[in-house]
């Protein structure tokens, strides 16, 4: 309060004053939430831990863990992108198409397709300089709620994805790492204060922190960037020996950094365990089907185009051009989006008052029967 007098002192009239306050408490904000979003995220990330792995390569991108690890999978997916406007078109057209895929039916192949209706929700997660989106590959937290379809024992399901490019030039075939998410009865340790490393499995936290370590990535560094809400309508395609095939349409949403971004996309994967243990000659043959499937669906839809884009980094571009926050650095800071969002709510309830306050003090300049100084 003694600030505040002497300021009074200084022949400073309410509303300067008002706005001096204002400003002071922003930026003692600006400054601050950084130490504090960070403050619960600590880190033993030290040299130590490259001469415990024995790492050779001292490169910064990350380093793909080789088709020789068990848990590697190779995910094969066709993405193509339509006009929002022609989804339900889309849809309709394909659950016309798919009733009856014996026209499918080739190469040894005998088809049959059930229908699907999900929602997932993904929070991907990245370093401060951004090098998981610069290399185009992806660290997500995903939630799946499952409405209908052969997959209803996945209702619920949550897992931790590390998607990894392969240096495929195409962008068609991508690795992907899954980590599953732990209990509540997991939840215990020092790794619990982490957005994302707390929700890793305990018994395969290790696994999960030396992937990062190994290509010279912080682990603990992580934080949740933008969150994906997608709703998604499914085909699952099978033949005698099982699962083969989806295809989904996906209607994928961000109201991440104040934005409210919309896109719709197709995407064709093959069953990636499948098609992992596959050797050369199946995995061509299994190729040459969702290839038909792409050119059947290109040749009824003209706007529909192959875009091998990864969610992530065309929601991360489409947000970059849809606000004038700079989020790089405002990221870069130690600020998440989360963070973000409670900065915003609190500089956003300072602002209102402060226009109350103001208007009530030219309310009593003008029409009260005292003047205010």
């Amino acid at each position: 309060m003694q600030f505040v007098e002497n300021m009074k002192k200084a022949n400073f009239s309410g509303y300067k004053l008002l706005i001096f306050i204002l400003f002071y408490l922003y930026s003692a904000l600006v400054l601050a939430i950084p130490g504090m979003a960070v403050a619960g995220t600590s880190s033993n990330f030290n040299q130590k831990h490259f001469a415990e792995i024995n790492v050779e390569n001292s490169g910064s991108s990350f380093q793909h863990p080789g088709n020789n690890n068990e848990n590697v999978r190779i995910e094969y997916e066709i993405k193509l992108r339509l006009p929002l406007e022609q989804t339900d078109d889309v849809w309709d057209w394909l659950f016309q198409r798919y009733s009856n895929v014996s026209w499918l039916n080739g190469e040894g192949y005998l088809f049959a397709a059930e229908f699907g209706d999900e929602d997932f929700t993904d929070t991907y997660f990245d370093t401060p300089d951004l090098t998981i989106l610069s290399e185009n590959n992806g660290v997500r937290h995903r939630m799946r709620t499952v409405h209908s379809g052969p997959a209803i024992e996945k209702d619920d399901r949550q897992l931790i994805q590390v998607k990894l490019d392969r240096g495929d030039v195409t962008g068609v075939a991508r690795s992907e790492i899954k980590f599953n998410v732990s209990s509540g009865e997991d939840r215990k340790g020092a790794d619990e204060s982490h957005a994302l490393v707390g929700l890793v499995k305990r018994n395969e936290r290790g696994e999960f922190k030396t992937l990062f370590y190994t290509s010279h990535i912080d682990p603990y560094q992580l934080k949740p960037l933008l969150t994906l809400s997608q709703n998604r309508r499914r085909i699952y395609l099978s033949d005698q020996k099982g699962a083969f095939a989806t295809l989904t349409l996906d209607l994928v949403s961000t109201r991440s950094w104040g934005t409210h971004i919309k896109w719709a996309e197709l995407e064709l994967e093959l069953n990636e365990i499948r098609y992992t243990e596959a050797n050369d000659e199946v995995r061509e043959r299994m190729e040459r089907v969702i290839e038909k499937i792409q050119h059947d669906i290109q040749q009824a839809f003209s706007a529909i185009e192959p875009n091998q884009t990864p969610k992530y980094n065309t929601a991360f571009k489409s947000i970059e051009e849809s606000t004038r926050i700079p989020v790089r650095e405002v990221f870069r800071r130690g600020i998440s989006a989360d963070s973000f969002f409670i900065i915003s709510i609190i500089f956003t309830l300072i602002l209102i008052a402060g226009i109350i306050y103001f208007v009530r003090l030219l309310w009593l300049r003008f029409f009260g029967k005292k003047s205010v100084s």
